[in-house]
Parts: C-alpha cells; structure tokens; sequence
C-alpha cells in the first residue's frame, strides 16, 4: 500500500517509534464509507509535533482530521494548516508539504513484516505504542531502526606548552647532547660510514674542480668554499696546495686568495711551506713587492708565523733585506719588518739590524720608520745594540729637530747608556738656545734636564741664564716650558739664580698667556 510507504518513511525519520500497524486497518464492513469508518490520529500528530517532526498548529495545540478523512465524516482529523495530511484508502495518501530525508535510510534494508491488525476495529491504535520496549527490542532485527553512530570521543587536551627550562638546565643540557651525540655516533658503525661517505662526497666535489683551483681561488665565494675544505683533513689539503701552490705569489696579492694562503700556510706540512717559501725567494724582489701589498702583507706576515725551520727563516731574511729601507718606510711593509722582529730572535734580524744602523736618519725622520726604529733598538742585543744607539747618538742634533727623530732622540736618552748620552751632550752644546725655542727640539731639552747627570744639567741651565734678553725665553711659547722643567729639576745655587732671574719680570708674567706656570707662588717659594 502507498500509505504503508510513506510510513515507512516516516518511521525511518523517527527511530524510535515502533514501525508496526501505525495507521491501523478498517474492518472490510467499514468499507462502504460509514461515519464509524474513520479513526482520528490527532493523537500521533500531536507527539510528532512535539518531537519536533511536523509544525504546530493554531493556539489550542490541536491537530484535527479533515472531513471525509478515509472516507468518514466524523469531526476528527488533520488541520488544514497542517504539514501532515492523509487520505482515505480510496484516494490515496497525499504527500505532506515537507518532505521527510531520506539520507538516513538504509538502501539494501530488507522489506518491513506486515503489520499487525488491531484488536479491535474501532481502536485502531491498539497494537501501536509509541514506547514499546519490546518492539524497541527487536529494532535492530527488522533493519529499520537505523541507529545514529555514537559521537566521535573528544580529542585528548592538549598537554600545555612546556615552560622553558631554567639557565642551567639548559646550559646542563647543551653540554651533554653534543657528549650523547659523538657516543651514539661512535658507537654506530653505520653513522660511521654515513660520514665516510659524506666525506668521499665531498672529496669528489673537490676532485671535479682539477685544473680550476687558481681561479676558483680568486673568487669570493670560491676563496671561501676552498677554505672550509681544507678543515676536512690532509687529503683535501695535499689537493688544494697542488692546485694553488704555483700560483702563490698571484695569490698572496689577490684581495681573496690571500685568506686561502693564510690558511693553507697554517694546515700545511713542513715539506709542503719550504715548497712555498723556495716559490717566494727564486727571485729576491718578489716577497719585497708582495710585502708592500695592502692584500701581500697579511700573507706575508703569516708566512713569518708559520715558519720553523732555521733554513727557512734564513731564505725569509735574505730575500727582504735588498727592501729593508723601503720596507720600513712603507705604511704596509714595515708591518712585515716588525712581525720579523717579534717572530725571530736577534741572530736571525741581524740583517736587519745592520740595515736600520746603516740608515737611522732616513729611518728615524720617517713617521713608520721611527717605530721600526725604537723597536729594534728593544729587541736588539750586545754588540748589535751598541752599534745602533751610537749610530743614532751621532746623528742626535737633527733627528732632534725632526717631527719623529724627537722621538728616537728621547727614547735612546731615556736607556742612559753612557756613551750616546755624551755623544748628545757633545752636539748639542751651544746650542741649547736654539733647541729649545723650536716645537719639537724643546721636547729634547726637556728629557735632558730629567735624565742627564747634575753637571750636564749645570750646562743647559747656565747656557739658558745667559742669554742677553732672558725674558724673551719667559714669553716664548716653546721655550717657556724648558725654563719650567729648569726650575723643576733643579737645587741649591742654580734654582736661586733662575728665580733672581724671574723676579725682576713678574709684572710681565703676569700678562703673558705662556707664563702662567712660571708665576705661580709655590713654585718661586721653593
């Protein structure tokens, strides 16, 4: 029957309700169209409308049947506003305005059993309950109870973020994972060979760049590819240096193969840095010329660092002594000069000690030259030593007046070596007038009153006092402040006739800027 269709549709929406005989069964006596036929299902519109499965109808909540409804002519029935409407048996079921889903129902479901008759014509609902346990019971026989799937469980809180770990835990912990790491890989021969492979892989790489090595050395990116892969041990070091080691002194110059140098010198073997150092001295001006290089002089200087061998130091030497001025002289060479004197001892930088003795004036007047200068004069020794102050003793008057000698001049006094100091004493005799009232000379005459003996001191002091216009010194802007250190380094008799001589000009002390110091009341008290 059409009726019992739509039931069935109507029960697969509601699971719950038993699918037995909903609407029930008129006895055939009743089919002649009596007003006793019909039955009312206000009842079941009612608990549909509950349920939430059909609309409500008007304030009073009640859902009647239509007139004529399955032929009768009773008062009960369906709402015309009702979304659930039926029909007699002879004309049929009318489809409800909204239709029930269907989504829900099983497709290979077996067909429903046929209902039950009721136990009486007129109640037509006595074999249906709408909360039959039994029927509820064998739901799952008929295949027409198609029970929902139980919600999928919740998914497990998320444990919160951990907070970080205290300072020392994790300093505790970095210093134990990279412990864990080497045992875990020491004890796995598989990470063993991994490496082995890692290592052949890269070796190959290397192997490919045969025959560009030079090139790839004065690139940038190239320069420092070459570099990290001489910190893979002695197979890639012995191949990098058998690509570059002819081209060393283009690369010691060039602004990135120097850095290759530099490191290749620090990892290579003893045979492998004499290759390198006979590559540099064949021809005695090319370390010169790579020394006084801005990008040369880092490589040389490490090539100095590196060397072990007194043979080696040797060829070093000699090759840069032909330059040993212009070395000195030059803002970049005297650099390489300076890292012999501190890498070597006085036996090996004898040459060059005999070169800075040779030339102490052009050396000392220069402004690179003056350092190179006194630092020989430290690391010298013996004989070497006396020979180099004597030689800038004699030569004392000018390098005094030099903006650098001063400087030279000052340091040598300041070593009291007897002999220089009165070869300085010799020169500038008389002529204490004129050093002192020049810029840098004053200086000199300064450290001669500290340093030279009593009667030396006696010497300037007088040569000062009788000068015919001694204010002229009190005024001077240089010489004022050789009076000053008079006054200071002086005793007895001498520092009274260099007050007496103060006195007389003290109102012009008073005006003058240079002799504010000259004036001052404890000092002419002394």
């Amino acid at each position: 029957m059409k009726v019992d269709t739509e039931m069935e549709r109507l029960l697969d929406e509601i699971p719950m309700l038993h699918h037995g005989d909903l609407l029930g069964r008129r006895d055939a006596a009743g089919d002649d169209g009596g007003g006793g036929g019909g039955f009312d299902v206000s009842c079941l519109i009612r608990e549909l409308a509950e349920m939430g499965v059909v609309e409500g109808d008007d304030d009073d909540g009640m859902l009647s049947s239509p007139p004529g409804f399955f032929g009768g002519g009773g008062g009960g029935g369906l709402s015309p506003t009702s979304s659930l409407c039926f029909v007699g048996q002879d004309g049929g079921f009318t489809a409800p305005s909204r239709p029930f889903s269907l989504e829900r129902r099983r497709v290979d479901a077996p067909p429903p059993p046929p209902p039950t008759p009721p136990s009486s014509l007129f109640d037509p609902f006595a074999g249906f309950c709408l909360f039959d346990a039994t029927a509820a019971a064998g739901a799952d026989s008929d295949g027409w109870d198609v029970r929902c799937s139980p919600p999928p469980p919740p998914p497990p809180p998320q444990a919160p973020p951990a907070r970080g770990r205290s300072k020392a835990a994790r300093r505790k912990g970095g210093c134990a994972a990279p412990a864990a790491a080497a045992a875990a890989a020491a004890a796995s021969p598989t990470k063993k060979s991994a490496a082995a492979s890692a290592a052949a892989a890269r070796y190959e790489s290397l192997a490919g760049l045969r025959g560009f090595m030079y090139h790839i050395a004065r690139d940038q990116h190239g320069c420092r590819f070459l570099q990290q892969r001489l910190d893979d041990g002695k197979r890639e070091v012995d191949f990098i240096f058998a690509g570059v080691a002819r081209h060393a002194v283009e690369l010691m110059v060039n602004p990135f193969g120097n850095y290759l140098m530099q490191k290749l010198l620090a990892v290579c073997d003893d045979e492998q840095r004499m290759a390198i150092v006979l590559t540099l001295t064949k021809d005695p001006f090319v370390l010169v010329r790579i020394s006084l290089n801005v990008h040369g002089t880092r490589a040389v200087q490490k090539l100095i660092e590196s060397l072990r061998t007194r043979e080696e130091i040797q060829l070093v030497v000699e090759a840069l002594r032909p330059g040993f001025l212009e070395l000195i002289k030059d803002p970049n060479g005297n650099h390489v000069v300076q890292r012999c004197l501190q890498s070597f001892d006085a036996n090996d930088n004898k040459p060059i000690f005999e070169a800075a003795a040779v030339h102490c004036l052009d050396i000392g007047m220069q402004c690179h030259g003056c350092c190179v200068l006194q630092r020989c004069i430290a690391r010298s020794g013996g004989e070497q030593r006396e020979k180099l102050v004597a030689a800038i003793a004699s030569n004392g008057f000018e390098l005094a007046q030099d903006a650098y000698g001063n400087y030279v001049v000052q340091y040598v006094i300041d070593l009291k070596v007897p002999t220089a100091n009165a070869s300085l004493t010799k020169q500038f005799q008389g002529r204490y007038i004129h050093l002192s009232m020049q810029k840098f000379s004053s200086n000199v005459v300064e450290k001669c009153l500290k340093v030279f003996k009593e009667a030396d001191k006696a010497t300037i002091i007088l040569e000062l006092l009788a000068v015919p216009h001694f204010e002229q010194l009190l005024q001077h802007p240089f010489a004022n402040y050789v009076i000053y250190s008079a006054i200071q380094n002086s005793k007895g008799s001498l520092h009274s006739a260099l007050t007496n001589a103060i006195r007389p000009h003290v109102e012009l002390l008073r005006t003058s800027p240079y002799c504010k110091r000259i004036y001052s009341r404890a000092l002419l008290k002394k």
